[in-house]
């Protein structure tokens, strides 16, 4: 999971790491899935939108090409993937803010159930937080409901902020007890934390002194110094948080307000225009009764810039030499899967294929040790792929 910093580039880099592979990315609106599918297409991938906005024919053509070829991306709504079992997905993104931990357990789901490494990337910034609350807020359920979805919510947030393995906060929400899994980006790259009271206070104080009417962008020109002609006109020039925050920059502290809010210490009121406000918890920490860790690394992540894969991810698990014959089986796989009209993994699966690429079989007889080649497939398919194997000998 990764603060939003120029989401689009964000995505491109993490496609761009998993080229030639299944995936698929999830946006928040309909109009992104095609914007993003375009600008994918242009940086030369084989990329597919898919909403229910579509004429139906074309959105059905999309999701047969997902299921039937390779090296196919299909940028989309949360609708898609719903019933849909293609077990060679090696990456699934998050163009947007998931709308629950139940929806992104579900999303990432779809990738890696071949039982091979797979690759998820999700993007997160205040305004998905302003429009999920939106939502919550204006749904028009009873009180009750939405105080559920605001607890969903924030579960959500805290697991984007978090400083401990994914997989434990997520499996913890489930009410399921786990052991750090040594595959998430916390566990491969441990976020180093610090105490972030001070800045907490600074960032609580200038919500407070500022009667807690204002939202992120004007309390940030406030923390940094920034006398913009509305922080001049409302006289927060001459407050004693005015400049307090000077160390640090603009994007940190739009940072520190999310990890404040996952904390549960301020409290975003999309009623009142988005302004913040201090909760109870948030006032122990300002009167110095508890102390408040933040990630450091979450600050940093957009100074950062290129996205991390886990290192066991969708990067093809074969050695360079063999990774051309690789892509040359994948399209025989593929000629084969349209000829049938069949999904490729139908055909062999991705990991069938890794062990044809890796041990280079040079008959039937050990051609039917590769994991995933039965008798039925190796009269029909085997010599057509030794015949490959043997033109890369």
């Amino acid at each position: 999971m990764r603060a939003k910093n120029k989401a689009p580039k964000q995505i491109q880099e993490f496609v761009a790491a998993h080229k030639g592979e299944n995936g698929i990315i999830y946006c928040a609106s309909r109009r992104k899935t095609e914007e993003l599918a375009a600008s994918l297409i242009q940086a030369g991938h084989r990329a597919l939108p898919y909403h229910a906005g579509l004429d139906p024919a074309v959105r059905h053509r999309n999701q047969d090409t997902f299921l039937q070829d390779d090296g196919v991306v299909v940028v989309a709504t949360v609708a898609f993937g719903m019933g849909i079992d293609k077990p060679d997905v090696r990456f699934v993104g998050h163009a947007d803010l998931p709308q629950s931990v139940e929806a992104y357990y579900q999303e990432i789901g779809r990738a890696g159930r071949d039982g091979l490494p797979a690759d998820t990337l999700t993007l997160y910034g205040l305004d998905d937080m302003r429009f999920r609350r939106m939502q919550i807020e204006d749904s028009g359920a009873p009180e009750e409901r939405k105080r559920i979805e605001r607890q969903r919510f924030n579960a959500l947030i805290a697991l984007c902020e978090t400083p401990r393995c994914r997989r434990q906060v997520l499996l913890a929400y489930f009410d399921e007890i786990s052991g750090p899994c040594g595959n998430c980006d916390l566990c491969l790259d441990k976020p180093e934390v610090f105490d972030g009271t001070v800045e907490a206070q600074k960032a609580m104080s200038a919500i407070l002194r500022t009667g807690e009417r204002f939202g992120t962008e004007h309390l940030v020109d406030i923390l940094v110094g920034n006398a913009t002609d509305v922080v001049r006109a409302r006289g927060h020039d001459s407050l004693p948080t005015f400049g307090v925050g000077r160390d640090r920059n603009a994007r940190e502290w739009r940072s520190i307000f999310r990890q404040l809010y996952g904390a549960g210490l301020i409290y975003l009121d999309i009623a009142e225009f988005g302004r913040w406000t201090v909760t109870d918890e948030g006032r122990g920490v300002l009167r110095g009764a508890q102390r408040i860790d933040l990630r450091k690394d979450v600050l940093e992540a957009s100074a950062k810039g290129k996205s991390k894969t886990n290192g066991k991810g969708a990067a093809v698990p074969v050695a360079d030499k063999d990774a051309a014959l690789l892509t040359a089986l994948k399209d025989l796989r593929s000629s084969i899967a349209k000829r049938i009209r069949q999904p490729a993994y139908v055909v062999f699966s991705d990991r069938t294929l890794m062990e044809m690429a890796s041990l280079r079989p040079d008959s039937l007889d050990q051609m039917h040790h590769i994991h995933g080649v039965g008798q039925t497939k190796l009269a029909r398919y085997g010599q057509t792929f030794l015949d490959v194997i043997e033109d890369h000998g």
